[in-house]
């Protein structure tokens, strides 16, 4: 008996509705990462122009580009993710570019804005390859 009223108790507690916080919700703090981007992607431009300029960086750099080809496949397949794929939901689709022609965007891409990231980066060669590309993604300071 003991334990239906243990439960009874519990059940009664979980539906009591919690009062809410009259406080704005707390800032995020400042390492929050503000979307869900890991790996190369999250390379800032300097640390790609130390790649780049690294002796011998043939399997560094082919990583970056198959990570900016990933990216931009995503990009390709990205009504693939609504409720009912339409391929109309998907317009201008882009095609990744060869791998030195790649790493030659990525690098003027840096070189112009050292500041920047290697997601932006790819979102601007998405962009030039004339896809549909409306913001940039910046990236809490590492």
């Amino acid at each position: 008996m003991k334990s239906y009223c243990a439960i009874a108790a519990w059940l009664v507690l979980c539906s009591i509705p919690a009062k809410a916080d009259d406080k704005p919700p707390a800032k995020p703090d400042a390492n929050t990462q503000g979307v869900a981007t890991i790996g190369t992607g999250t390379f800032s431009c300097a640390k790609f122009a130390q790649y780049d300029a690294t002796p011998n960086n043939s399997a560094q750099m082919n990583l970056i580009v198959q990570w900016a080809w990933g990216f931009i496949s995503a990009y390709n397949l990205r009504a693939a993710f609504s409720a009912s794929f339409q391929q109309e939901e998907a317009p201008n689709a882009v095609s990744p570019p060869d791998a030195a022609s790649t790493v030659t965007f990525l690098r003027n891409f840096c070189a112009a804005n050292p500041k920047s990231n290697l997601t932006t980066a790819t979102l601007y060669l998405i962009s030039t390859s004339g896809g549909i590309v409306t913001s940039s993604v910046k990236l809490p300071p590492t």
